[in-house]
């Protein structure tokens, strides 16, 4: 074996080497990386906006399993409920504590506009009469896609707890405003 074949052995066997050493510590960055900050869906996991998104989607279905409870007037518990009990009752399993009335409920979050409207949102609406005095509120459960309306579960008093539509003529006539009680 000449020197010029014996150097190209060692110098193919030293990059090999290299190239294995190289990819291995890349490897164990990546790892290290990882223990650190989690993998990317771990680290959207851990991020406050989706564990409020959970927090809001595990309120939905926590009020959800209240649909066809009666309504009574001033109850608040699984056997009935009223609007502002049943809005009370479903906040506070998530530590959150409402006014047990709907005419202060409004003031229990942050205001917002019907077109800034997200699920968990409480909306509030005239009650019998038609005037300018809350009489009703619900959680909002999904909005239209195109903004023009949304679905709100709340007790009503000849179904109990049902999920109805902001396009209802009677909640559209009785719209009055909305506020967030889990921030993003």
């Amino acid at each position: 074996m000449t020197f010029n074949k014996f150097t190209k052995k060692v110098l193919t066997t030293l990059a090999i080497s290299l190239a294995i050493t190289i990819s291995a510590v890349q490897a164990n960055g990546q790892e290290l990386v990882a223990r650190k900050h989690g993998s990317i869906k771990e680290q959207i996991e851990q991020s406050a906006l989706h564990q409020n998104q959970q927090r809001v989607q595990d309120i939905l279905n926590y009020a959800y399993q209240f649909r066809g409870v009666p309504y009574r007037h001033g109850a608040a518990s699984p056997r009935a409920f009223d609007c502002s009990g049943f809005t009370s009752y479903v906040f506070k399993k998530f530590g959150i504590n409402l006014d047990r009335r709907s005419g202060a409920q409004i003031n229990d979050g942050r205001r917002v506009s019907r077109s800034e409207l997200k699920p968990g949102d409480l909306v509030f609406f005239n009650g019998r009469a038609v005037g300018n005095r809350i009489g009703h509120v619900g959680i909002v459960t999904e909005v239209d896609q195109n903004g023009s309306g949304f679905r709100f579960i709340h007790a009503a008093v000849h179904t109990g707890i049902t999920v109805s539509h902001s396009s209802e003529t009677y909640y559209s006539r009785r719209y009055m405003g909305a506020c967030r009680v889990v921030e993003d």
